[in-house]
Order: C-alpha cells, then sequence, then structure tokens
C-alpha cells in the first residue's frame, strides 16, 4: 500500500493547469520519440542481463524521482485537489505466444536495481502459466507499462476517460528496437493527464531515459 500527500493549492506553482485540466478542458497529453540505448542493450547483451527489466526498472525509477509522475486527485467539497503518491508500482504485462493474450501484473519498486529486477523475474515467471488477463492489483499507486517489442513505432494511440478521473498516473510503452548507422534506438512514448504535467515534463522524462540508460551501462561494464 501507498501514502499520498496533499499538495496546497495555495502554494501549488502548477494549481492553475491543474484546476483547468481538471476541470475546465480535461483531456491527456503524449509524446513519443526514439531514445538511443545503445550502450544500455549492449551492455545488457555482455553481462547476460534482462534487457526489458533493466529498462522497467529505468521508467520506474524516474516516476518514483518526480512527483509529476505520481500524482492523483482526491474529491474535497466538490473540488478535485492534487496528492503525490509516496511509491508507485508498475503494471506491466506478459505475452502469452500460444494464445497471443497476455497477463497483467505489477511489480514492487525498489530504487535498488538487482532487487527491482529479481522481483520482477519472479513476477513475470509466475504469470507465465496464468490465463487469466489480471492478477488482483495492490492499490491505487500504480502506474501501467506496455512493452511493444513486434514493431518499431512513431507514436502510440492511448485514450482513456478523463473527466472525473482521479488517477494521473502515466502509461509508458515503448516498442521494437531499430538500428541505424551502429547506433540502437528505441521508440519511447508517455502519456498522462494534462492536470499532471506538460509538454516539458514529457520532455524531460525521455531525456532522462536515454541518460540513465547510457549510465546504468556503464555501471554494468565496471
Amino acid at each position: 500500500m501507498g501514502e499520498y500527500t496533499k499538495i496546497d493549492l495555495k502554494t501549488y506553482v502548477r494549481a492553475e493547469h491543474f484546476l483547468h485540466f481538471m476541470n475546465e478542458a480535461p483531456c491527456e497529453i503524449s509524446l513519443a520519440d526514439d531514445i538511443d540505448v545503445t550502450a544500455l542493450r549492449d551492455a545488457c547483451r555482455v553481462t547476460g542481463r534482462s534487457f526489458y527489466r533493466t529498462f522497467l526498472y529505468i521508467v520506474s525509477f524516474i516516476v518514483n524521482s518526480r512527483d509529476e509522475f505520481r500524482m492523483t486527485a482526491y474529491l474535497s467539497r466538490g473540488t478535485y485537489h492534487p496528492a503525490v503518491w509516496d511509491i508507485l508500482h508498475p503494471v506491466h504485462n506478459v505475452f502469452h505466444e500460444d494464445t497471443e493474450t497476455y497477463t497483467s501484473i505489477f511489480s514492487l519498486f525498489d530504487r535498488d536495481m538487482d532487487t527491482f529486477c529479481s522481483r520482477a523475474a519472479e513476477d513475470m515467471e509466475r504469470a507465465e502459466h496464468l490465463s487469466v488477463m489480471s492478477i488482483p492489483a495492490m492499490g491505487n499507486n500504480t502506474f501501467e507499462v506496455s512493452c511493444l517489442p513486434w514493431r518499431h513505432f512513431t507514436s502510440v494511440g492511448i485514450s482513456h476517460p478523463v473527466e472525473n478521473c482521479t488517477s494521473l498516473a502515466p502509461v509508458i510503452v515503448w516498442g521494437g528496437f531499430r538500428e541505424t548507422a551502429g547506433r540502437t534506438y528505441l521508440p519511447l512514448s508517455v502519456t498522462i493527464h494534462h492536470a499532471a504535467a506538460d509538454g516539458f515534463h514529457l520532455a524531460r522524462f525521455l531525456n532522462e531515459a536515454e541518460t540513465l540508460s547510457a549510465g546504468i551501462a556503464g555501471r554494468l561494464l565496471k
């Protein structure tokens, strides 16, 4: 379970933006672009690590490092107010090739990469033998992640009902690799309720994912 901390609208720097997109113009904002994962992919190959679980850690780490990606909304006296979860855990999917369906699972986030990746591996192994669409969610402090390894994409269409929506967590999607001029690129998409974040925050997410990927690659090869 998680706890959230209420934000004071009187001092919140995005108070006007939050109220506008919660009450007057509820909508999502999305950004997709390629990020360079050459070093990380090579490091995972050399060390025998799972690229998927390593990158799942990377996006989860960024989500848990930024308040705008851990936001929720609570209703008080007919008005939505912002709050921030102390931690968010990723909900991700295990694909079943025989039935071409998937099972959604959640993995408990930990800032230690090895701890988190071990947990995710155990969760995925258990889900491989399930036929249900999803296992019971642990709570509201989760965010959704999807991997589409079958295709390199330039955009992802995601549309969730956002009116009267209290969950402001992001939806993160990445796709298949593209190799160009000796570099490996990964398409990465972030979609979020506009009350929680703006284009600047999404661009920073993509930039940090690229930077952190290179940094972790260096650590793995030491």
